[in-house]
């Protein structure tokens, strides 16, 4: 069997691993445009904080390589700089990929030919065709700048070399946020704006209550909640986060609490959190969130400014964030900052898309080609998802896992659902989940769920229930009871008893729901 692996950053190093294990005598070939296995993610600036931590960007396979990346070691730490990128370069070497990589290769065309694929590639000497197959598509989604169109003010080709100038960055996501506030440093001299068209989700890298990365908070047993109920809380709570930070600093003191705050700094901050979060699109658990909050304290210390979309043609003028009134600002320099594009259309000239994947992973017509990158977190972190999809593909394509006899019809009802679930989104370019009530999907299919019976312990049972959610926890050949035994808690014991009460005595969550729906006034 001859497989192609497209794409060598994190989600095609984890799947090249699980082919490997899976299929020793395959014929296994990665193609890398680059040549690097360190992805897009792999070569930042010293100063570039990753929104996942080292501790939720695991993968499975990677638990027993040595005690930096046991679960154990270095919780509340994020990848910082160039950190990830040494990762992906450990793992390749560690576990001998390299060999399958070629590099300086570009896949320009996939198309499907008898009993297989064909990929056209091309290199420096020119493009070949050659037959596959089993396809496993690793790219995920890649940065393409949206055009600004014909505009007087210079677009910047280098925004890192940016100094002493008047500049607009355009886009809302975390890129945008990292590059704005990057170049809001006083040391670089510049009037920042950023220029947004609506609101957006900002969650705190560290979670006031614990000062730990949010995803420690995030366990099992709030996960057991339904969908509805969880949400309409937890918006709530966010809300009450942000209204009273200064409330949840005293009563939970930590070491990312500010020993000596500038209160008005404070309110300027608390102010513009509320205002994004009033004048985002969707619901909160509906759209992606902007976990770089370093960017509000920007925004509070007034050496970054949030502005509207732009008024005129020639981005001169744009509207206030509440689009009540206009500014004139002649900017310097624009810094296009809107997002990443999916080259799967491109790829097939327009004949694949993600609603025919089941799972966003598995072809409902062509069971050897797959996706694997192309799911994107509201909440989680990317590589973790990656892992869970590569498990799932790698064992369809084995034949350990079987697709449902009307996996067409079902994809479909289930394409629906997703679409509806995120309105606010767009599907057709990615395609959007929650971390866990997803990997839950797929480690059922594969019989990995951690129950009571299959860790066959109550306490560790219990300890997988109210321990930050991890992959570490499916029951699968990686499955490691000492590692879980060294985890840790750090949900309050108070909410903990909370939650435990509500799931033992039924509280009322479907009245929670119904009171979301009422009217107001009713």
């Amino acid at each position: 069997m001859k497989i192609a692996v497209v794409g060598a950053g994190s989600s095609g190093l984890i799947t090249l691993k699980y082919l490997q294990d899976t299929f020793p005598d395959a014929e296994l070939v990665c193609f890398e445009k680059s040549h690097s296995v360190r992805g897009c993610w792999g070569d930042q600036r010293p100063d570039f904080i990753s929104t996942s931590t080292k501790y939720t960007t695991q993968f499975s396979c990677f638990r027993q390589w040595g005690p930096d990346v046991s679960p154990a070691h270095d919780y509340a730490e994020f990848f910082r700089g160039g950190e990830f990128g040494d990762y992906l370069e450990a793992f390749a070497e560690h576990f001998d990929l390299y060999k399958h990589i070629r590099f300086g290769v570009e896949v320009q065309h996939v198309e499907e030919s008898e009993d297989g694929w064909t990929l056209r590639v091309a290199d420096e000497e020119g493009h070949t065709d050659e037959r596959f197959d089993a396809v496993f598509l690793c790219t995920g989604l890649v940065n393409q700048p949206a055009s600004l169109g014909t505009t007087p003010v210079p677009i910047a080709d280098d925004p890192e070399a940016i100094r002493n100038a008047t500049v607009v960055v355009v886009g809302g996501g975390e890129s945008a946020a990292d590059v704005a506030n990057h170049l809001a440093k006083p040391a670089h001299g510049n009037t920042v704006y950023l220029s947004l068209r609506s609101g957006i989700r900002v969650s705190p890298r560290y979670h006031p209550i614990r000062g730990v990365p949010s995803d420690f908070l995030r366990n099992r047993l709030l996960l057991s909640f339904r969908k509805g109920p969880r949400n309409w809380i937890g918006e709530r709570f966010v809300t009450f986060r942000i209204r009273f930070d200064q409330g949840l600093a005293r009563w939970f003191p930590h070491q990312h609490t500010p020993s000596d705050p500038d209160k008005a700094a404070q309110a300027r901050r608390r102010h513009w959190d509320l205002q994004l979060k009033a004048r985002a699109k969707g619901r909160l658990f509906n759209v992606f969130h902007n976990k770089s909050d370093d960017f509000l304290e920007a925004v509070a210390e007034e050496r970054l400014f949030i502005i509207g979309p732009r008024v005129d043609e020639v981005w001169k003028e744009y509207y206030d964030f509440n689009q009540e009134t206009t500014l004139t600002l002649s900017p310097d320099v624009l810094v296009p900052t809107t997002g990443y594009h999916s080259r799967l259309s491109e790829m097939s000239r327009g004949r694949l898309h993600l609603k025919d994947f089941y799972h966003g992973c598995v072809h409902t017509e062509a069971p050897n080609l797959f996706l694997i990158g192309f799911a994107r977190p509201i909440i989680g972190n990317i590589p973790s998802i990656s892992e869970m999809q590569a498990r799932y593909a790698v064992g369809v394509l084995a034949g350990q896992y079987a697709l449902p006899a009307d996996v067409k019809d079902e994809q479909a009802r289930a394409w629906k659902a997703h679409c509806a679930e995120y309105p606010a989104l767009d599907t057709e370019n990615v395609y959007p989940v929650e971390q866990y009530p997803y990997s839950d999907v797929l480690a059922r299919e594969m019989g990995m769920m951690p129950t009571l019976g299959a860790v066959s312990s109550l306490r560790r049972w219990l300890k997988i229930m109210l321990a930050p959610a991890s992959s570490t926890h499916y029951v699968d050949a990686f499955f490691d009871a000492s590692a879980i035994a060294q985890q840790k808690i750090y949900t309050p014991p108070v909410l903990i008893g909370i939650l435990a009460l509500m799931r033992l005595f039924g509280l009322p969550l479907r009245g929670l729901q119904r009171l979301r729906k009422r009217p107001r006034g009713g």
